[in-house]
């Protein structure tokens, strides 16, 4: 295979070329000894090679038709590639003294650089007393997790909404976020491909097909009985990998590199409560401010649809839709757009009102990193807030000047 090699600047010693044609007899006879241009040159003549195999972590067999990169680090625009052969070898030559970031590509693999853990990898110096020869540059396969989503009577769920969150320890901080979704298809099936190693976790969110959310406290006719069965008034809450209905409780998937794991899932119907909401005062002859129901879910906020808000006596609304469960409630409408009230309430049982009378005002909070004098910011560097249970409630890079601001 063919390689680019990485270019250098050779210097031509005009002045000591002059002084060997106009004086040569004195160069002769008394050659001038000038120790730094022979370490110059003897650097110049001297050349190196970065060979080694690329091979598949897991076995220590050879990956064939990986692209290695090297890059120099004194600057990072010098770089060179190439495509390893059947037998995963690979080799840089000629290159002069440096030190140098080699990395590996391939379908199928994670990429990774040489001797890489985590955020970190070993660089090659190159020298007359470093073995660079016979490196050995290890891929680790992607993995694979699929499954199968099933109602309570053993039916697949179609069009359930599937995520996927990831133990993320970027930072050094160690936060649970999402990192893909999908929909299952119409046998219930879900899928996720190309999967690094590390702890996940899965969850299902979907409603039950044959769910009616009705309103019983709405007014019927001659006193006649609610025209939905209260079988029917259920919906399903967001459940995780083992069962679990709230991220506390979830356990995590361990998956290694080349895995291709099962999951499958049984989701299970609850009843929806149905719940009483008064209108702030000199809100009732407005357009009514709504409230908006919020879920955490490890690291990161998830949203809970209901199916509907009806009048029941003037200033008073009922809402249903909503399984039980710890949510952050907001208000969201006309006078609440700028203060953005909210409320943590526990929603246990049908007929609850909720006391928005408690909520209070979102704050703004700005966040300004500075460093010794004269020390640059380093390019990748984020702030976090923490709540007492140590989850993360905010996270966010720093822009160029050392400043963050959390709203909301």
């Amino acid at each position: 295979m063919a390689c680019l090699p990485i270019r250098r600047s050779l210097k031509i010693y005009e002045f000591a070329l002059t002084l060997l044609f106009s004086c040569p007899l004195l160069a002769a006879q008394n050659p001038p000894v000038d120790q730094h241009a022979n370490e110059q040159r003897a650097n110049n003549e001297e050349k190196f090679k970065i060979a080694g195999t690329v091979v598949r972590s897991l076995t220590g067999t050879p990956i064939s038709q990986a692209r290695v990169t090297l890059t120099d680090t004194a600057d990072r625009r010098n770089s060179a590639f190439i495509i390893t052969a059947d037998n995963g070898r690979f080799t840089f030559a000629p290159l002069g003294r440096g030190k140098y970031a080699l990395e590996g590509a391939r379908r199928g693999f994670i990429a990774a650089a040489y001797e890489q853990h985590e955020q970190f990898s070993t660089a090659i110096v190159t020298g007359t007393d470093f073995n660079t020869e016979n490196l050995v540059l290890r891929l680790t396969p992607l993995a694979q997790l699929s499954g199968k989503v099933i109602d309570e009577t053993g039916d697949p769920v179609r069009k359930a909404n599937v995520t996927l969150h990831m133990e993320n320890h970027q930072a050094g901080m160690k936060r649970t976020i999402p990192i893909g979704g999908d929909s299952t298809d119409d046998e219930g099936y879900y899928e996720f491909a190309a999967i690094a190693p590390g702890n996940y976790f899965v969850s299902i969110s979907a409603k039950p097909w044959y769910a009616i959310h009705s309103f019983p406290s709405s007014p019927r006719p001659n006193n006649l009985p609610p025209t939905v069965s209260p079988s029917l008034d259920v919906a399903y809450p967001t459940t995780f990998n083992n069962g679990a209905t709230d991220s506390q409780g979830a356990t995590p998937i361990t998956i290694h590199g080349g895995d291709h794991l099962q999951v499958d899932m049984h989701l299970s119907p609850v009843p929806v409560l149905h719940l009483i909401f008064r209108a702030p005062p000199g809100h009732e002859q407005h357009e009514v401010a709504t409230p908006v129901f919020e879920k955490r879910v490890f690291d990161s906020v998830e949203y809970a649809n209901y199916d509907g808000m009806r009048p029941i006596s003037p200033g008073v609304y009922e809402l249903a839709g909503i399984p039980g469960g710890k949510y952050s409630v907001r208000m969201q409408g006309p006078g609440f757009a700028q203060s953005q009230q909210s409320n943590e309430m526990n929603l246990v049982k049908d007929g609850q009102e909720l006391d928005v009378a408690q909520s209070v005002p979102s704050s703004s909070v700005k966040f300004t990193v500075k460093f010794p004098a004269r020390e640059p910011q380093p390019k990748q560097l984020s702030i976090a807030l923490q709540d007492s249970r140590m989850q993360v409630v905010a996270f966010k890079d720093l822009d160029p000047t050392g400043d963050a601001a959390f709203d909301d």
